[in-house]
This record gives structure tokens, C-alpha cells and sequence, in this order.
């Protein structure tokens, strides 16, 4: 648990360090993953259309998608809803260790 909060403090760290203090909004997202699907749980995402994020399904296209189903972190570009991220994506691995989630934090360009 100590290491997974080290390896997310550092990017999020990194992250303010680089947007404006002044105008700095991050948003994040909790993703469950079944095995095939990373699927936002909680999020202070919104879709376009104004509504919740939540029940949302990462895009499989996405080089976030491809590198947490191999248990890496992705840090770099995200386009989420339209909009356009600096983001941090960390895997959830459970203690079988398979993959069960993932945690996002972007701040927008």
C-alpha cells in the first residue's frame, strides 16, 4: 500500500508542479477492471453531454488501456471526452496479482 500511494504522489507531485497554481484543477477517476474493461466507479469526469462520467468504460485504443492491462503505469497525453489531459494512470493489482482496477489523475491542457 506504502509503495502504490509513493508511485501516485510522485506524477500527481509532478503534475502541479507544471499547470498553473492559480488555475490548477485535477481531476481523477476510480476504474474497476473485469478483465476486459476498465470501467470508472467514482470520477469528477464529465462526458460532453454535461453528464457523470461514472459507469464509463476506458477506450481499449487508448496507450493508458494498453499499458495497465500489462501492469505498467502510463504517463502522458489523454484525450477524455473531448478533452485534452495530462494524465497518470496506475494499475490496482490485487494479491493474486491480476490487475483490478486502476486510478487516474489528469490535469487539463
Amino acid at each position: 500500500m506504502r509503495s502504490l500511494i509513493l508511485t501516485l504522489l510522485l506524477p500527481v507531485t509532478m503534475l502541479i508542479s507544471s499547470a498553473s497554481l492559480a488555475e490548477t484543477k485535477l481531476d481523477s477517476s476510480i476504474l474497476s477492471y473485469d478483465g476486459k474493461d476498465f470501467v470508472r466507479t467514482d470520477t469528477t469526469l464529465m462526458q460532453e453531454n454535461g453528464q457523470s462520467a461514472v459507469g464509463t468504460k476506458l477506450d481499449h485504443d487508448s496507450p493508458a488501456y494498453k499499458a495497465l492491462v500489462e501492469k505498467h503505469s502510463y504517463t502522458g497525453p489523454a484525450t477524455v471526452f473531448g478533452k485534452n489531459y495530462q494524465g497518470d494512470y496506475a494499475p490496482l493489482i490485487g494479491a493474486d496479482g491480476k490487475v483490478t482496477g486502476a486510478l487516474f489523475v489528469g490535469v487539463a491542457k
